[in-house]
């Protein structure tokens, strides 16, 4: 999994980084807005994690521009602001979910796995398929019952076909 993170908060983002990383999601992350517009625009993420208060632009104005550019990947915006009228307009310009700081890494991570299930027509955390069983939540992986140690790359790349039933994947997307 692939997730873009737009945050100026250098030790925010550093923590944010360090909790994707320890559940295998790989993070780009950019301090300034546009640079993140951009980055989005371009590339495949699984999830945008967005400030609202960035340095250059409002991070409204970064969701609605993602949006117009008709990116599909879920946001989740994760902002200091707790105000209801903000949180309503984040979500109105399109996010997906909205969380405050200071926040838990845990309920971060449940958030992030909830947002990227529904975003991908999975309700439920677990996938089957035949005779193979992928548990998106606890990164488990049973094959007629036995559980399979996988790396975190070799589920990465399971995750990711799995997730995009008929789609075709180039091989720079791993």
């Amino acid at each position: 999994m692939r997730a873009l993170l737009v945050e100026d908060d250098f030790p925010t983002a550093r923590s944010v980084e360090i909790a994707l990383s320890l559940e295998g999601i790989e993070c780009d992350t950019f301090a300034m807005g546009e640079q993140g517009v951009e980055v989005a625009m371009f590339h495949d993420y699984d999830i945008i994690i967005l400030d609202l208060h960035l340095e250059d632009m409002d991070g409204c104005d970064a969701i609605l521009r993602i949006r117009s550019a008709k990116v599909k990947a879920p946001i989740l915006i994760l902002s200091g602001i707790t105000a209801t009228e903000r949180k309503v307009k984040g979500l109105g310009f399109g996010a997906d979910d909205y969380m405050t700081k200071p926040f838990n890494r845990s309920e971060l991570i449940a958030r992030i796995q909830a947002v990227i299930r529904r975003s991908k027509g999975h309700p439920d955390s677990v996938i089957e398929i035949g005779k193979l069983r992928v548990n998106l939540d606890n990164r488990t992986v049973e094959i007629n019952g036995v559980v399979l140690h996988l790396t975190c790359k070799e589920y990465s790349i399971l995750e990711m076909l799995i997730s995009r039933p008929g789609c075709t994947l180039a091989k720079e997307v791993f």
